[in-house]
Formats: structure tokens, C-alpha cells, sequence
């Protein structure tokens, strides 16, 4: 991490700006046909992937080049990081929705076939991650780690006293 010259809440921005560039190449929506074989669309071929892919190249590009870099997110790059992040998980809850939906489509032959669309893992993960995200920008995270203490360690009135000095000779 010293190498890099990046704080810590950016470089782990990064890290999950480039896991959801990732999850951009697994499948977001699959179609299936009765009867027939079914398709996977990408997360890089459906709009709503289309808009987390530049969204997550906002944020890769906020943490990489807006402000110290040694530092952590000021005003500025906190609420572009989070306003990017939040957009990516609504254009990912759309996806969400729009792939729960069947309907019936009538062939060339007269067949009646029913189409069900379903949410892909690619999805899933890009929405978990995405929620991961907001709370790591937010500061969320680092709260909950704070609060968090050992049980082990156990505080009972004042320190001892110092040590008495040594004898003078």
C-alpha cells in the first residue's frame, strides 16, 4: 500500500471498482424458452450495465486522480464516489426487476412458448458490492470497526502507581 501512494479507503475503492468491472463479464439476465435453449446477456451488454460500467470508471478515476492520494476522500470526491455507487445500485435493482418477468410469445409455427427472464449471479454480486461500496466511502465500515471491542480487555479503576525510584548510593 506504501508503494502505490494511495490511502487506504481509496485503494480499496479501487479494489471494488475493478471486482465490479468483473462482475460486468458474468451474467446479469438470463432468458430461457420452453422447450428451448436458454441465453445469459452480460452485464456489459444491457443498459443498466452499460451505466455501472462508466459509473464505476467515475469511481476508479475519483479515487485515483481527484484530491491528495495520500489521503482520505474529501467533501468533493466522497459524494461523486458515493453518488456513483448510488447509481450503480439503482440501475442494478432496475436490472433486478426487469429480469423477474415471463411471458408467452407465439412462433412462426403457431407454438405458444413461454419466455421467463431471471436475475443473473452477476448481478447479485454487483449489488452486494455496490452496498459494500457505499458503506466503505460512507464510512460505515470504519465506524463498526471502531465500536468494536474485546471483551477481554477490562478496565477496573486507576492505574497502579510508578515504581519506587532505585536507592541513591
Amino acid at each position: 500500500m506504501e508503494n502505490l501512494n494511495l490511502h487506504k479507503q481509496r485503494l480499496i475503492t479501487v479494489i471494488i471498482g475493478i471486482l465490479g468491472l468483473i462482475f460486468l463479464f458474468l451474467p446479469w439476465q438470463k432468458v430461457t424458452a420452453q422447450g428451448y435453449e436458454g441465453t445469459s446477456h452480460m452485464g456489459y451488454t444491457i443498459w443498466g450495465g452499460i451505466i455501472c460500467a462508466i459509473a464505476i470508471a467515475v469511481v476508479i478515476a475519483d479515487s485515483i486522480f481527484i484530491g491528495d492520494k495520500i489521503r482520505p476522500f474529501d467533501k468533493q470526491g466522497k459524494i461523486i464516489a458515493i453518488t456513483c455507487f448510488a447509481i450503480m445500485f439503482l440501475m442494478t435493482i432496475i436490472v433486478l426487476i426487469a429480469s423477474s418477468d415471463s411471458e408467452q410469445l407465439r412462433t412462426n409455427l403457431g407454438d405458444i412458448v413461454e419466455v421467463k427472464k431471471s436475475a443473473g449471479i452477476g448481478a447479485w454480486l454487483s449489488l452486494v458490492l455496490q452496498l459494500v461500496g457505499l458503506a466503505w466511502v460512507s464510512g460505515i465500515l470504519d465506524k463498526l470497526n471502531l465500536t468494536t471491542t474485546p471483551s477481554s480487555v477490562t478496565h477496573s479503576g486507576p492505574p497502579p502507581p510508578p515504581p519506587p525510584p532505585p536507592p541513591a548510593r
